[in-house]
């Protein structure tokens, strides 16, 4: 009897085999097949009974290309996953070598994909052998040849793994052949994963700008005299109407900022501005304010009514002015004297304070005493007030369309004081300014207002008090007014500046209606009649048409311009990650199912199958001149399995896996022991 030993982890396996088998070691008959089953007897130091199993190291070693693909899998995708991790909210020009983002998702994918098919190629290779071997203990089962060949063609996907599971060749083996087939999906769903948002970000061209206006100091004062500019009292005045002559459902808009990509943003900034107010001089409690005012608009309305008379007699209205008997009065008038109706630090910026005389309802045209004493007790009374301030803009241009909002105003002094800003309140303005001495008077003399509020930087706020009072003396002129207007809201008569007619449209209603606003519609209108000519003068004051130039006059902004910004969409990526744990799953079960079945590892070996077909079976079978198809139909019919010996081994006489023709009928005989 010969022998041969084999050296495996630590442990001698020893295969007998006669040199020429006896007769007594032959089959019977009825055998299936002329070849026999050597028994294979495994011995251990430890004295090991016969028959014990073990996993040699050269066993796993033979698992080590497919754990090496599935660690390679696994680690593209790591890759990914940090790679969108480092992508996404970012540029998309931001890319690397000039690669796009979607290539590079395609090229690890494509990797991860080879990665986790590799494993499922070899598992269902090695699950063929298991296929067509019987479990041990069991009767012996026989299997279609064919199988042999639906089992390749799923090695390699597409049509044949579906014919893999139609045919089901057990739940292992399906399970592997549908995540194989899952892998056509897989490129085409990982690059879902990645969108492209088009979002404002900041331009990178140096030609790009972005300034606003602001006005960081009022003066024109140069050390002298004032430098006022050609047209000042016309520019003022035109800003002052622009808002008086605003409808009240409407909103003077802020200054315009210079955007050249028409997408722009500015940090909150603070300026210097002109703020208006409107108080109820009537619920005041000032008896000599009262009466201060009772006189001023009789004299007004006195003087109204007659040269109205003179001049309509005069211009030749005739029977036209002489027919209208009832009208509605509007008198502007300027306030000599705070009237305490706004707080000290309103009052102590207050560059133009005037009243406004109206009444509810139509009064007599005549000018004789009684019909004015009736027309005085209906007479009611509003303050109109302009005053320095700071606010806090937060401009921004979106498509073209600039927008700038009011943060906070603040109206406060920090610096001393020691002259009011009123024209009509200072006896010394009108002295110096007939003969010129102004720069004696006033000089150089300025303040500062306080920072507004939530404003980015920390610039100061200064007005000269010279300039300051040359723009109220041109609101004071500005803001001398009265007129009489019909029940149709038509002017009758008029005599002053013009800005009447924007508050009478206010208090009494628009063209040609009858019925008055409610009161507190009127007074709210009023109020953004004043808001409106306020926020006018300070567009005219940010602009710097009137004040001297400062470097931090202009504020400047950042520069957006549309880009597109990865976005990624993680849920996408669920496909790749469960396929690869998956295959990691079915690489440890087809490990697991080959080392309980008891058989090499072989896989997709091509030597292993040219050697598992005996003799007998390629005979009847025949050859490939017929055809493959054939070849197939032969294949189909034919049944085959694989032997094993008494102990669990799966061998020929020469030691090599092999298929055993024959039908579910026919028994091949226990192997024996030599």
């Amino acid at each position: 009897m010969a022998s041969a030993s084999v050296f495996s982890g630590g442990q001698t396996s020893w295969l007998q085999f006669p040199a020429e088998p006896s007769q007594e070691h032959q089959f019977s008959k009825q055998e299936t097949s002329t070849r026999v089953s050597l028994e294979c007897y495994t011995r251990s130091s430890d004295g090991e009974e016969p028959g014990t199993k073990v996993i040699s190291s050269i066993q796993l070693r033979r698992w080590l290309p497919e754990i090496l693909a599935q660690l390679g899998g696994m680690l593209c995708l790591i890759a990914i996953f940090v790679l969108l991790w480092r992508a996404d909210n970012r540029p998309s020009e931001e890319m690397y070598l000039g690669v796009t983002l979607n290539t590079i998702l395609a090229f690890l994918t494509s990797l991860a994909k080879v990665a986790f098919l590799v494993p499922i190629a070899e598992g269902l290779a090695q699950l063929k052998w298991i296929w067509f071997l019987s479990p041990v203990g069991r009767p012996a089962k026989h299997r279609p040849l064919l199988d042999f060949q639906v089992f390749d063609d799923a090695m390699r996907g597409g049509i044949g793994g579906v014919r893999l599971l139609i045919g089901f060749k057990g739940m292992l083996a399906s399970f592997g052949a549908l995540i194989m087939l899952s892998g056509l999906f897989t490129s085409t769903l990982t690059q879902q994963a990645i969108t492209y948002d088009v979002r404002k970000a900041l331009s990178l061209q140096a030609n790009d700008t972005a300034a606003v206006d602001r006005a960081t100091t009022f003066s024109t004062y140069d050390g002298n005299m004032l430098a006022l500019t050609p047209y000042d009292t016309l520019r003022e005045q035109r800003a002052i109407f622009e808002g008086f002559f605003t409808p009240s459902t409407e909103r003077v808009t802020e200054l315009r900022a210079n955007c050249s990509s028409g997408d722009c943003i500015w940090p909150a900034y603070g300026s210097l501005a002109v703020c208006g107010g409107v108080a109820n001089l009537s619920t005041v409690n000032n008896p000599a304010l009262h009466d201060r005012l009772r006189k001023t608009t009789e004299k007004r309305l006195q003087l109204l009514l007659q040269t109205s008379n003179i001049t309509a007699g005069s211009a030749g209205y005739g029977n036209f002015y002489t027919a209208i008997d009832k009208v509605f009065p509007v008198i502007i008038g300027l306030l000599d004297e705070p009237t305490g109706a706004f707080n000290q630090s309103v009052t102590d910026l207050i560059v133009s304070d005037s009243f406004i005389a109206y009444t509810e309802e139509m009064v007599s045209t005549s000018s004789d005493a009684d019909a004015l004493t009736e027309m005085m007790s209906k007479v009611k009374y509003l303050e109109l007030a302009f005053w320095w301030c700071t606010k806090t803009y937060e401009t921004e241009v979106t498509q073209g369309q600039s927008v700038t909002r009011e943060v906070s105003t603040l109206s406060r002094v920090t610096s001393e004081l020691n002259n009011t800003l009123n024209v009509a309140w200072d006896p010394k303005f009108y002295p110096c300014y007939s003969t010129g001495q102004c720069n004696d008077t006033y000089g150089g003399a300025e303040f500062t207002l306080e920072r507004p509020p939530n404003a980015e930087d920390s610039v100061d706020f200064t007005i000269n008090v010279w300039t300051s009072l040359t723009a109220s003396m041109l609101l004071a002129s500005t803001m001398l007014d009265s007129l009489l207007m019909d029940r149709t809201r038509g002017v009758v008569a008029s005599n002053g500046g013009g800005s009447a007619k924007a508050f009478a449209f206010s208090l009494l209603g628009d063209f040609l209606t009858t019925e008055l606003p409610p009161p507190e519609k009127r007074l709210a209108d009023i109020q953004t009649v004043m808001t409106n000519a306020a926020r006018s003068m300070t567009n005219l004051v940010r602009a710097g048409t009137t004040r001297l130039s400062r470097p931090e006059s202009v504020v400047q902004g950042s520069v957006y311009a549309p880009q597109a910004f990865v976005r990624i969409r993680w849920e996408w990526m669920g496909m790749l990650t469960t396929q690869l744990v998956l295959t990691t799953l079915f690489l440890v079960l087809t490990v697991a199912a080959t080392y309980m079945s008891r058989v090499q590892v072989i896989k997709s070996s091509s030597l292993a199958t040219l050697c598992a077909l005996d003799d007998e079976t390629r005979q009847n079978i025949g050859g490939i001149g017929d055809g493959v198809d054939k070849l197939e139909q032969k294949a189909k019919k034919a049944s085959v399995r694989l032997e094993r010996s008494r102990h669990g081994d799966i061998e020929d006489s020469a030691g090599r896996p092999a298929l055993w023709l024959g039908t579910p009928k026919q028994e091949r005989l226990e192997p024996r022991t030599w």
